[in-house]
């Protein structure tokens, strides 16, 4: 039997007749921050985060927020190193590394790589060490650290800001037409409560203005890998992209192709799949 629909204001939350807050639980897949960095002091720290997300991709910016430690009364180790030293390491968490990745969510006085198991790969351009199981890490320059206050002691967050400067891949997760292997690498996404998910399986959808030949989903335009090819770099390439979809529209509303076209292939979409 169905349950009855609910409202209520996360204020009021213990009025809302449900068995636990449930907020974290509704904005999910979260990507995990699984942030490595080295304090003042040169100790190493590594953490993961599930408030996480990239901010920016012109530069590459990314962003990861830390709650309020309970058990230090102050800002995650991350937090204060990445504001301090001014640097940090995201590191990808996949499917392989799950029991690293919780087991450096202990808050610790020491050293979680140790403690997680994985092994330290030096980084080129920032000072924190990288997780060398890991298929992707970006090394980032801290940008900002905005401060939140929350109404309770953990709710108190910080969220920083970092321009991504270096980006290593592993060979192997490169595929032969130079694309990233989502499903080889399953990466870990944080949901509600302890409850984790990894990608196992992918559709590919495009705009529908989105040209043909466009792999990558990029909608600035460029497909070289040159970084001014991404750019608008006048106002005819943006009317041109204005022009094409809304010659689509009008295609469309006469039935022709376009969206309708669009739906048709979206409704035969295949789904590619990994077991893991």
């Amino acid at each position: 039997m169905a349950q009855p629909d609910i409202f209520y204001e996360p204020a009021k939350v213990e009025k809302s007749g449900l068995a636990h807050d449930p907020f974290k639980s509704f904005v999910i897949p979260r990507p995990i921050g699984w942030i490595s960095t080295t304090s003042k002091d040169g100790l190493d720290n590594l953490g993961p985060f599930s408030q996480f997300n990239n901010v920016s991709f012109d530069p590459p910016t990314i962003m990861f927020i830390g709650h309020q430690s309970v058990y230090k009364r102050r800002s995650k180790d991350s937090v204060v190193n990445a504001r301090e030293t001014g640097e940090f390491v995201w590191n990808m968490a996949t499917y392989d590394t799950k029991v690293a990745m919780n087991a450096s969510s202990l808050e610790t006085w020491d050293d979680e790589f140790p403690i997680a198991g994985v092994t330290k790969a030096p980084s080129r351009v920032v000072k924190p060490p990288r997780v060398a199981e890991s298929p992707v890490t970006f090394e980032c320059k801290t940008h900002s650290v905005i401060r939140i206050q929350g109404d309770s002691l953990v709710g108190h967050s910080d969220i920083v800001i970092g321009r991504v400067v270096a980006i290593h891949v592993k060979g192997e997760y490169i595929t032969p037409d130079g694309l990233f292997d989502v499903l080889k690498a399953a990466p870990l996404a944080r949901l509600g409560y302890h409850q984790y998910t990894a990608i196992t399986h992918v559709f590919d959808m495009k705009m529908p203005f989105m040209p043909d030949d466009n792999v990558s989903g990029n909608i600035l335009g460029g497909e070289t890998g040159d970084s001014d090819s991404t750019l608008y770099k006048t106002r005819d390439h943006r009317s041109e992209d204005e022009r094409r979809f809304e010659e689509r529209e009008r295609n469309a509303k006469s039935g022709t192709q376009g969206r309708i076209e669009g739906k048709e292939e979206v409704a035969g979409e295949e789904f590619r799949t990994a077991h893991i």
